[in-house]
């Protein structure tokens, strides 16, 4: 396995695909090389591209989906690059059957990713998990400013959550990060709600996937520790129980309509691990809350006051905002949600002084 920037190369046989696509919680999509080369021009890319046999992967009247990603100076429209793959595709069909596969991004057979580099290296990639692996397939409605799936799950990942202490999200929205921290407590794998491109496949092995499939269902547990979501919003709470209810774990979390003012913190597990907090609250860029300052600065004191012993973790894209929460943090880590960049910061809530 070798990691690298937003990518991890790693080798496996089809038992690895499959438990992959099912298991991993942070990935957007699990891709299989089938060719690397470097070009000079449009040509050599066709070439390249049609040289590979294709027919093992898909029918004479299957569909297709590219997608392309370039940070090439010399091919620099993705869009055009990803039809010059699809010719290069149909050309190879036809001048061997005399028929083409057709393009459809809906009901694709077969999804394909192109990625031209800086140096002009093309990667050829089957895309076995079809839409990303954040569509987990709980969330049908969200309230304002959701957090993507992956996001909210690498959150709680960096925040070293394991399902072993109480866990709250006191300003829940509809319930992303609730949910994957529900999925994480029950030891259950975030694909078993949706299906993926593999089984599609020429080479799907439905008795190996119903087994995988099976040993999910078999880990999943009652979660330990009490999982807790609320908001002041109570249209907002319906929809995190709608949420809740598609990952079937409802019945372990509870969900309140409250005030974050007047949240009720969990009994710690310890005075050591008493527990953790997570929260994405308004960035003000998103949901109005007029005097956005005060509003953190309240954050802080309840937080201060009502939270001791906990962990708590926030997310925002409003620096000042952050400055108004008045605790020091003990870390800070920069990232995106979306278009926003963001900082995910750490408070440690002591009973008393640190001391």
């Amino acid at each position: 396995m070798e990691a690298s920037r937003r990518v991890v190369y790693c080798e496996g046989d089809k038992t690895f695909r499959y438990r992959a696509n099912l298991e991993l919680r942070t990935a957007i999509r699990v891709l299989e090389e089938v060719g690397h080369f470097r070009v000079r021009n449009e040509q050599e890319l066709y070439n390249g591209l049609k040289k590979i046999d294709w027919a093992p992967w898909l029918k004479v009247d299957g569909n297709l989906w590219i997608d392309c990603v370039t940070q090439s100076e010399r091919f620099r429209n993705g869009v055009y690059l990803s039809q010059l793959f699809k010719d290069a595709i149909v050309d190879q069909f036809r001048e061997k059957t005399g028929e083409r596969p057709s393009v459809d991004k809906e009901n694709a057979d077969l999804y394909l990713h192109l990625h031209v580099d800086r140096e002009n290296y093309v990667s050829v990639s089957l895309n076995s998990s079809g839409a990303g692996l954040h569509r987990r397939g709980y969330r049908k409605r969200t309230g304002g400013a959701p957090l993507n799936e992956v996001l909210a799950a690498g959150m709680l990942c960096l925040a070293g959550y394991d399902g072993e202490v109480p866990f709250v999200d006191p300003m829940c929205g509809s319930g992303t990060i609730v949910a994957e921290a529900a999925m994480i407590a029950a030891h259950q794998a975030p694909g078993l709600h949706r299906d993926f491109a593999f089984q599609r496949w020429p080479d799907f092995d439905a008795g190996l996937w119903s087994s995988i499939r099976q040993d999910a269902l078999n880990a999943i547990r009652r979660p330990p520790h009490p999982i807790h979501g609320s908001d002041i919003d109570e249209l907002t709470v319906n929809l995190a129980r709608l949420t809740l209810d598609r990952t079937g774990l409802l019945p372990h979390v509870q969900l309140t309509e409250a005030d974050f003012k007047h949240a009720v913190a969990p009994t710690p597990v310890s005075e050591e691990n008493g527990g953790l907090v997570v929260m994405n609250p308004p960035y003000e860029m998103r949901l109005q809350t007029g005097d956005i300052e005060g509003f953190y600065e309240m954050i802080g004191d309840t937080l201060k006051t009502n939270w001791q012993g906990y962990s708590a973790w926030i997310i925002s894209g409003n620096s000042d905002a952050l400055k108004s929460v008045g605790l020091k943090t003990s870390k800070r880590i920069p990232m995106m949600n979306g278009p926003i960049e963001v900082r995910f910061c750490r408070y440690d809530l002591y009973k008393g002084s640190k001391e």
